[in-house]
């Protein structure tokens, strides 16, 4: 026959230690499903520390990636994108000034600034100098959690529903089983949604350098002693500290954006550096984690989207598009191990090419570290 009491008490021994991952599990899944329905119109979202996987960011994110369509759209009908007007002001401003002085009137640059070769050369350098106290990894990508994962398939049509219900103020906008990472990058919210906990401690950094002299494996450095050579984590603390907030109107008159050297090739230091600064390290961070060809077209979007935005702009373009390239070439180095291969006499590391319309700029002779 069978004991009662030992049967009731080998229930409740495996109910205990089974109970709590159950109910860990279930939490998760309302605390999604509770946020993704939380308000009627959608807001942002903060993350206050490190988390790889963050289910009430999730549902913030999706909700607020909504917005985005409605946004550029009027943007582009109105013209009236803040950033890019302040800029158009600038330059015609230096137009002016040129033809009252009879100088040479405000270009954008159309010669490459970077050599891709020369600055993974200079990471090599600065990562063989702090190895062994700190070995390289590539780092695990923030993801979505597994109740956002089951939501991509059909959470569109949920929000679609609860748009035409009135339960939902935006129209909803298909995510297509995208990346995070993407979007975040996409919008320029991954200070938000992608924290790292090393941001503060980055910018403290970075406010010690003298004004214009902070250059990108300066950057790269302080940002991978902070993370410990975890490569995914540098590049992102980077990306963050940079685009904490792309979207304000006097983002120029940062202080930080003032510690940062001048990194296109203009007639003056005048274009838009704040934006070549963060899209360099954000397609390069997006190049390192994905095939070539994909970050590539990323690239390209995102130089189209701009042009739509803000207008042609030849320097952009080049940032991103080497951008892409340093980040695939940055994980070739990583997967075949090269970093530890010491630099040869004729390995240069002056990375930043000669600006043809700045000859007399000397700012960039030397990659100093």
């Amino acid at each position: 026959m069978f004991d009662l009491k030992k049967l009731t008490l080998t229930f409740i021994i495996i109910g205990l230690f089974a109970n709590p991952v159950s109910a860990k599990k279930q939490k998760e899944e309302n605390e999604f499903k509770k946020w993704i329905k939380y308000n009627y119109e959608a807001e942002h979202y903060q993350q206050e520390s490190f988390q790889l996987v963050d289910p009430k960011g999730d549902a913030f994110l999706i909700r607020k990636v909504d917005t985005v369509p409605m946004k550029i759209l009027s943007s582009i009908v109105k013209s009236n994108y803040p950033q890019a007007e302040i800029e158009k002001e600038k330059e015609i401003a230096e137009l002016e000034q040129s033809i009252e002085n009879g100088t040479v009137p405000y270009q954008i640059g159309k010669t490459v600034p970077i050599d891709v070769d020369r600055l993974i050369n200079k990471c090599r350098h600065i990562m063989r100098h702090y190895y062994p106290q700190i070995t390289p990894t590539m780092g695990e990508e923030h993801d979505w959690s597994p109740d956002a994962k089951k939501y991509l398939f059909y959470g569109f049509w949920q929000r679609l529903g609860r748009h035409i219900f009135g339960k939902q103020k935006e129209f909803p906008c298909p995510i297509f089983l995208r990346s995070k990472l993407f979007l975040c990058l996409a919008c320029g919210w991954t200070s938000r949604y992608l924290v790292t906990g090393q941001e503060k401690a980055l910018t403290e950094r970075i406010m010690k350098y003298p004004d214009r002299r902070v250059q990108i494996h300066h950057m790269f450095a302080e940002s991978y002693k902070l993370n410990k050579g975890n490569v995914y984590l540098t590049f992102l603390t980077c990306e963050n500290v940079l685009a904490g907030d792309p979207y304000r109107e006097d983002r120029e008159n940062d202080p930080l954006q003032k510690k940062l050297a001048y990194i296109r090739h203009d007639s003056k230091d005048i274009g838009d550096n704040y934006g070549a600064w963060y899209h360099f390290f954000g397609i390069s961070l997006y190049g390192l984690l994905r095939a070539g060809a994909v970050s590539r077209s990323v690239a390209e979007i995102e130089s189209i989207g701009s042009f739509f935005m803000e207008g042609a702009d030849k320097q952009e373009d080049y940032i991103n598009r080497y951008g892409a390239i340093f980040g695939k070439k940055f994980k070739k180095m990583m997967k075949k191990e090269t970093w530890k291969i010491p630099l040869q006499p004729t390995d240069r590391t002056d990375y930043m090419l000669p600006n043809v319309l700045q000859p007399n700029n000397n700012n960039y002779k030397k990659a100093s570290f």
